[in-house]
């Protein structure tokens, strides 16, 4: 392991300044290397046995040996399914999710303490690992409709001609002199229709892959 080398500058009419760790001192992981359990976007078609022997996984969420992937199962343990619940665990499965930071208590997510499981066996409320689904909160700006409010609409085919003249004493009608209206509807609500499967932002397709050995 590279020893990690502290970087000088001097500044005029003062001595030198030291960044970083002192020059003994051994960063945890080499330079250009990545710890376990790092998880990567992939932009090409995922060839399972290639990856795996570059050291990667397909994050697909498939149950894998504690033992064959015992650095791996160090890392993650059970946090995306606890596997048989013996002699597996399962690898995180991100095949068509929006990946989000844990909220770690910063209020961010309203519902982190309702997350659930990704996996039978798995982690649960505000840890990583987690997963939800489908949601839909109330718009920042309200939609609205185009008319709203007190209204008429209004009666067709109504006669616009008297049925005959009025006689006094007599209980004979007179048609309206045109089309009526009705009464004013008042405040009510109009069911919107319409919509996609699912609220989402521009995004592209990517495949993630886990780091499984040094």
């Amino acid at each position: 392991m590279k020893q990690n080398k502290s970087v000088r500058s001097r500044r005029p009419g003062r001595g030198p300044r030291t960044y970083g760790a002192p020059a003994k001192a051994k960063p945890p992981v080499e330079v250009g290397d990545l710890v376990v359990g790092t998880v990567l976007p992939y932009a090409s078609t995922v060839d399972v046995a290639q990856l795996t022997q570059q050291g990667w996984l397909y994050c697909d969420g498939r149950a894998l040996s504690r033992e064959t992937y015992a650095e791996l199962f160090t890392v993650v343990g059970t946090l995306h399914g606890g596997g048989d619940g013996i002699r597996t665990f399962n690898l995180p499965d991100y095949r068509g999710w929006f990946l989000r930071g844990v909220d770690d208590g910063a209020g961010r997510d309203p519902n982190a303490a309702d997350r659930t499981a990704a996996a039978p066996g798995g982690q649960i409320g505000d840890h990583c690992g987690t997963a939800q689904r489908y949601a839909t909160a109330r718009p920042k700006v309200p939609y609205v409709l185009s008319t709203d409010g007190a209204h008429t609409h209004e009666v067709s085919h109504v006669p616009n001609d008297n049925s005959s003249y009025p006689v006094a004493g007599s209980a004979q009608a007179i048609w309206n002199g045109d089309s009526a209206s009705t009464q004013d509807a008042g405040e009510h609500q109009h069911e919107m229709a319409g919509g996609d499967p699912e609220s989402r932002p521009l995004n592209a397709y990517v495949g993630y892959v886990i780091k499984y050995r040094t």
